[in-house]
């Protein structure tokens, strides 16, 4: 008797939660889940935008290395020993620069640097032109104009010429460089390329630079300096900023699509402009 007392005071006492614990439970686990889903999208989001903004910088970084190295060495002329005086050291007078059907120089005329404004607000072209004087400069892509072991006082007089220009539906800055290879691409992501170039003048007996875009430049022959603006995009669309203004290389609003973009200047004076 004592023991069927026993067992209907213990079942009288097991029993499992109720449906409102059991809705409470729910509610409670499905608010971390929520939480710890949202955690791990904005660490997701925030890693790429981080991992984006690097390597565009990275880009710009080895993109305006090489443009720095080519447009610095613009107009460079050969120097060599006078025929009529051994010990005189004269500049060579073989360098043309671009050809003049390329340009629409006229004869006498030598443009060591030369851009072309892109239609529409296209990206811009840029020319860089030089003498190459013992065989071992590179151009933009990293090719020398010595084809053979052989650089003799004929072959001094070798031009070297770089042109930097943008292929909007790829995203690339591509440079055709010394060789017949064609142009190929240096740089990715690349939405804008716009240069402008420094004409020297004097006002009021002050020197100064004033700047033109290619299509306004009224002195191929007296440029002293160029400025590159280069606009990037990142891969990753996950970089929503509402309210957020970008202004890009032409001055224009950049449209907030939630693309990570950085947009760059860079100035160069021309070394061999200024002797």
């Amino acid at each position: 008797m004592y023991n069927h007392k026993r067992t209907r005071h213990s079942k009288r006492f097991q029993r499992g939660f109720s449906l409102m614990e059991l809705m409470v439970g729910l509610t409670i686990g499905l608010l971390v889940v929520v939480a710890a889903l949202g955690s791990f999208l904005y660490t997701q989001i925030s890693s790429g935008v981080v991992g984006d903004s690097a390597r565009l910088q990275q880009e710009a970084d080895n993109t305006f290395r090489i443009l720095g190295f080519q447009i610095q060495q613009a107009g460079a002329i050969n120097l060599g020993q006078s025929t009529t005086d051994p010990d005189r050291v004269i500049f060579s007078s073989a360098f043309t620069g671009f050809d003049p059907t390329t340009t629409g120089a006229t004869a006498g005329q030598i443009f060591s640097i030369h851009g072309l404004e892109g239609a529409s607000n296209a990206p811009d072209t840029l020319r860089v032109s030089y003498q190459d004087g013992n065989g071992t400069t590179h151009d933009c892509l990293g090719n020398t104009l010595l084809t053979s072991n052989t650089w003799n006082n004929a072959r001094r007089n070798i031009r070297m010429d770089n042109q930097f220009t943008v292929d909007t539906a790829k995203k690339e800055l591509n440079c055709a460089g010394a060789t017949a290879a064609g142009a190929q691409p240096i740089a990715d992501g690349v939405e804008d390329f716009q240069v402008t170039y420094g004409v020297q003048t004097v006002a009021g007996g002050v020197l100064q630079y004033q700047f033109y875009t290619a299509d306004l430049v009224p002195d191929w022959t007296n440029i002293q300096a160029v400025t590159v603006c280069l606009q990037f995009i990142g891969e990753n669309r996950g970089n929503p900023q509402p309210g957020l203004v970008v202004t890009g290389c032409r001055g224009q609003t950049v449209t907030n699509d939630g693309l990570l973009r950085k947009v760059f200047r860079r100035t160069y004076s021309l070394r061999n402009a200024l002797l």
